[in-house]
């Protein structure tokens, strides 16, 4: 990376923080554009946001420099956005937009480029007609009419002639390397004759070749431990549920503090991990290819470490859908990745072993029953249950709850959460927090560790009248 793409790198950094005095760098200006649109492709559509949000509050500056500097900026990164057709993000800073045409501090062609781009914008949403109003049935793609041909014949008593043509579609979507349909349309084969076994089972063979066909040796060889945890069957199908993602030298791809849900494979270049403690940035260790992290995934967390790419770095991004229709599909696949993870990515205890645990301050076992309150921002409970609270330090607290709908556990996280303590002689102790980890304790009776995070720190005669 060159010293211009460091700079550069630090200055948007900067301006995530709040810094709006970077926008006075011409170059930043001309960068910030062409980021945002490649933070939209790699599916960071929040960082995204988060730079166009303080862009917009820069235009507002009190600062005639910084204020002209930000709402050129602003322009040309929605003309970049319009270009690109990039249209839902360019949606959202509409509002920035239109303050620019209407104040006329801001010069003539900053306003004139402004005024073009909404009426671009707004010309755009004239055009797309409603779903209801679309004045007749949309033209259908060449293989749904095929389809639909194979099942006219089916209906038409030609059993044997539709089973041998959907038998051939699914042969060629496989050899299109469309393993979707191809298998969709496999499973429509009994429809049409539920005893045909033979076609069936060799279709799905010939899905299965083309399906390792496209599996390059290299990346087999960069995920040998996982080739060996994983039947050939798991593998192939966890390869073509993944989606490829490349980042830039300093890019961003998760900050400490995050609730991203996915799970990164890194195929090629090098990652740095790096943890905020207090103002210092400590950094933990480099990741490179072969290796497997993803914090919030199988367990819902919010992010201890931040990622960034230390060179062009490529990665295979597993979703939550993506486990779940695996796992639908190819039953234990799930705990099979578990165990693999736990095996070679323990981010948190390697963590403990260098002495850098998230857990600033010490926690102290205090077990006994608790009420828990989730409340919305104005305060409004909206649930109310109890738990077994299992230890309290200065900045949070753990406590057991079962959940036996394995779909809510994620509906926790995040959560402001009010907890009333029982205190001996005194009050009830009301303590106000953020749901920031979920961990599965035992998975047979649905029991799960909650961990809040307060939102002021206890002071320590309070800590100790609680444990006391």
């Amino acid at each position: 990376m060159t010293q211009l793409q460091s700079s550069l790198q630090e200055a948007l950094n900067r301006l995530l923080k709040g810094d709006h005095q970077v926008l006075l760098n011409p170059a930043l200006t001309t960068a910030v554009a062409q980021t945002v649109s490649r933070l939209i492709s790699n599916q960071k559509e929040k960082l995204a946001d988060k730079l166009l949000e303080q862009i917009a509050l820069a235009t507002r500056s009190v600062d005639k420099n910084i204020s002209g500097a930000s709402s050129s900026c602003l322009v040309g990164t929605a003309e970049k956005l319009s270009l690109a057709g990039q249209w839902d993000c360019l949606y959202r800073i509409i509002p920035a937009l239109q303050a620019l045409t209407g104040n006329q501090e801001f010069s003539e062609q900053v306003r004139s480029e402004a005024d073009k781009v909404l009426r671009l914008a707004q010309s755009r949403q004239s055009v797309i007609p409603p779903a209801e109003s679309s004045g007749g049935a949309q033209k259908k793609d060449p293989l749904t009419l095929r389809e639909e041909q194979i099942f006219q014949l089916a209906a038409q008593g030609s059993t044997d002639a539709a089973k041998t043509q959907l038998f051939e579609l699914v042969v060629a979507c496989a050899k299109k390397k469309d393993f979707s349909n191809a298998e969709r349309l496999r499973e429509r084969m009994y429809e049409i004759d539920p005893m045909a076994l033979m076609e069936i089972i060799q279709s799905g063979d010939i899905i299965e070749q083309e399906k390792k066909g496209a599996i390059s040796k290299g990346h087999v060889e960069i995920w040998t431990n996982l080739f060996q945890a994983l039947s050939s069957e798991e593998f192939n199908s966890l390869y073509h549920e993944v989606e490829e993602r490349s980042y830039q030298p300093e890019e961003i791809i998760v900050t400490q503090g995050e609730k991203n849900d996915e799970l990164f494979f890194i195929n090629h270049g090098s990652v740095r991990v790096t943890y905020s403690g207090g103002e210092k940035e400590l950094f933990f260790k480099n990741m490179g290819k072969g290796e497997i992290v993803g914090e919030n995934f199988f367990n819902p967390s919010v992010w201890t470490v931040s990622l960034t790419a230390r060179q062009q770095t490529s990665i295979s991004v597993l979703k939550l859908d993506s486990l779940a229709r695996l796992e639908q599909k190819i039953a234990g696949i799930e705990s099979k990745l578990i165990d693999y993870y736990n095996r070679f990515s323990d981010i948190y205890a390697e963590m403990k072993k260098k002495g850098m645990d998230r857990r600033v301050h010490e926690r102290y076992r205090k077990e006994c029953k608790i009420q828990l309150q989730i409340v919305d921002d104005k305060e409004k409970v909206l649930s109310t249950f109890n738990g077994d609270m299992t230890d309290i330090s200065l900045g949070g607290l753990s406590f057991y709850v079962r959940i036996t709908n394995k779909e809510n556990i994620r509906l926790l996280l995040g959560r402001h959460m009010k907890v009333i303590i029982p205190v001996t002689n005194l009050p009830d102790a009301v303590l106000r927090g953020l749901v920031i980890g979920v961990q599965a304790c035992d998975l047979v009776l649905s029991d799960y560790s909650v961990h809040v995070k307060f939102n002021a720190e206890l002071e320590r005669k309070q800590l100790k009248t609680l444990v006391d």
